[in-house]
């Protein structure tokens, strides 16, 4: 769980919080994102299977429009986003959307997709007040433009301190997985910046009707 969810004081700049650890910001200390792939693991015949599938898709997949995820309560509106002026992915514009990063892979191509949302603003809860409240097997849909839907599965919900990095982010090889990430930790006035970050690590739900070939097509 979160351990301090205090509203930021409206004295500080609107930049204060972005919602991205030390690769987005969430009020400065970020480095540049630089992506590059990385050798997929050894993988099981059920993970090569799904790769395999991704990897059979005429194209990229669509982009996301929407998350969806029932048990915390979120729909929400997806925006896409890129680095900011100092090399840091950005947030989402609106508190009550997400952002997904467009220059990795989108929900449900071969890789991991990065979404991020806010914690709080001034005025109260943002879009992933309650992300701290899913569980392992949680569902996480994605809704495409082109009006296909890809679900993950909450693999696992944990806290990093908000300079540190995760090398797996960004990945564009492998089976298809989502990360969650916003603020989290207590808010440090001095550094001006939560000082966690919650990273909500999916994987893509091994069902058949599920499986990245038919999730691209419609309906």
């Amino acid at each position: 769980m979160i351990a301090h969810r205090d509203f930021r004081p409206a004295a500080l700049p609107l930049a204060a919080c972005l919602a991205l650890l030390v690769l987005a910001g969430c009020g400065g200390g970020a480095v540049a994102h630089r992506p590059s792939p990385r050798p997929s693991p050894t993988m099981d015949p059920a993970e090569s299977k799904l790769l395999a599938e991704a990897r059979a898709i005429a194209g990229p997949a669509a982009p996301p429009v929407r998350l969806v995820i029932p048990t915390i309560g979120v729909d929400a509106a997806v925006e896409a986003v890129g680095v900011d002026s100092q090399g840091r992915i950005a947030a989402p514009a609106r508190t009550t959307d997400v952002g997904w990063y467009e220059l990795g892979p989108a929900p449900g191509d071969a890789g991991d997709a990065v979404i991020d949302g806010h914690l709080d603003w001034y005025n109260g809860p943002a879009v992933f007040w309650r992300l701290a409240d899913l569980r392992p097997g949680d569902p996480v849909t994605v809704v495409r433009s082109d009006g296909s839907q890809v679900r993950f599965l909450v693999a696992s919900v944990t806290e990093i301190p908000y300079d540190a990095s995760i090398a797996s982010l960004f990945t564009t090889v492998g089976v298809p997985s989502l990360t969650l990430i916003t603020c989290a930790g207590t808010w440090d006035q001095a550094r001006q910046t939560y000082l966690q970050r919650l990273i909500v690590r999916t994987t893509l739900d091994p069902s058949p009707s599920n499986s990245p070939a038919q999730a691209a097509g419609s309906g």
